[in-house]
């Protein structure tokens, strides 16, 4: 009796395993590109570092948080004590006490009145300082550069890591499976080999 048509689905698992293994791995290694001849090998993710970068960047920017929502996000503060208290702040400090000599000879009362029309007007023009606040952060922050340099700034080590964390239960998954596909590819072929 031939015994090697029945090592088929065991040499198969074998194959379909240690493939998507090296696969997977090969998603993060190696660091640098190997030459084997003419051909150069590079883990995807070194590889495509920027390009994965840029990607994750523009999805966060477009689907994740847009300045839509910062905008609606910032207009839902209540900024009035905060207000409040920056404006109380300000005219018991000693930078208003000390640079406003003649406020400090007006009487208590307009000083009082001052105090108390500064902190409304600062309240009722809230809404516009807001509008002006957002409109700075459009024209001077780019979300997705400052997103491209964080994931740049980790080295492969780290994004490796966090790629594992995230997924690591998909990515055993997908070794396991390359190991049952290899297995019954190699049953396949041991049935048709013995019905022959």
């Amino acid at each position: 009796m031939e015994y090697a048509p029945y090592l088929f689905p065991v040499i198969g698992c074998l194959i379909g395993y240690s493939t998507n293994y090296i696969a997977v791995k090969m998603l993060f290694r190696p660091h640098k590109p190997i030459g084997i001849g003419p051909f150069k090998i590079q883990g995807l993710l070194p590889k495509r570092r920027n390009d994965i970068s840029e990607s994750i960047a523009a999805t966060v920017e477009d689907e994740l948080i847009s300045m839509k929502d910062l905008t609606k996000v910032l207009k839902a503060l209540d900024l009035g004590p905060g207000i409040d208290k920056m404006v109380d702040g300000f005219f018991e400090s000693s930078e208003y006490n000390g640079k406003s000599e003649i406020l400090g000879k007006i009487n208590t009362t307009i000083n009082a009145y001052l105090h108390s029309r500064v902190k409304k007007s600062v309240n009722a023009n809230k809404d516009e300082l807001i509008n002006e606040f957002i409109c700075e952060i459009e024209r001077n922050v780019d979300f997705k550069d400052i997103i491209v340099k964080n994931i740049e700034s980790y080295d492969l080590d780290q994004l490796e890591d966090i790629v594992l964390r995230v997924s690591s239960k998909e990515l055993g998954y997908i070794t396991i499976i390359g190991g049952v596909l290899g297995f019954l590819v190699g049953l396949i072929q041991m049935i048709f080999y013995l019905e022959k």
